[in-house]
């Protein structure tokens, strides 16, 4: 009987070895996976991060969430054209254009043609008088140079009227479907 009990205990032992052991094991997997999931978090992160840091959306987010550009950099940077001449250089060549004033700040001086908001975010807006001229030699009025503002010039476009020149200082963003449009503009 001394005999069985012995086998048991010897049986015991190695069944509390094999147990530890076991558990040891899976503490490492545990750790083994929990770091390589930081680590591949941390890595898709970085690349999401580096990915973004060019997008216009992110820019767009941080220009709303600080309040946008300061107005004496955007001024002092800006590329100064009417709203004719801006148009017709997206009409000529888009791409061009897109290289001389895409995503740079201009200064746009124009004729008041309409004033709205955008059905979709209420932004106001203004359009400016764009030509161009036709095969044969004649001018003709196009679509326009929409500008969207700044919520702080809510109150000066509430007051201007059509048919008024205007100065405005904003960031450009091409040509869309049938105008350009420039946005987070200020009057100068």
């Amino acid at each position: 009987m001394s005999d069985v009990k012995d086998g048991i205990k010897k049986g015991a032992k190695v069944a509390g070895k094999i147990i530890k052991w076991v558990i040891i094991a899976i503490v490492v997997i545990i750790v083994a996976v929990c770091a390589y999931s930081c680590y591949t978090c941390t890595s898709v992160t970085k690349a999401v991060v580096d990915a973004t840091a060019d997008s216009s959306i992110v820019k767009d987010a941080v220009r709303s969430a600080t309040g946008g550009e300061d107005k004496s950099k955007m001024a002092s940077e800006a590329i100064a054209v009417t709203s004719i001449a801006l148009y017709n250089a997206y009409e000529e060549n888009a791409l061009r254009a897109d290289n001389t004033y895409k995503g740079k700040f201009v200064r746009v001086t124009g004729i008041v043609k309409g004033i709205d908001q955008d059905l979709l975010t209420k932004k106001p807006y203004v359009k400016l008088l764009t030509t161009w001229k036709g095969s044969s030699g004649s001018e003709y009025e196009a679509d326009y140079v929409y500008v969207y503002f700044k919520d702080s010039e809510h109150n000066k476009i509430a007051d201007l009227d059509i048919g008024k020149n205007i100065t405005i200082v904003g960031l450009c963003e091409g040509k869309g479907v049938s105008s350009v449009n420039i946005k987070d503009s200020f009057f100068e």
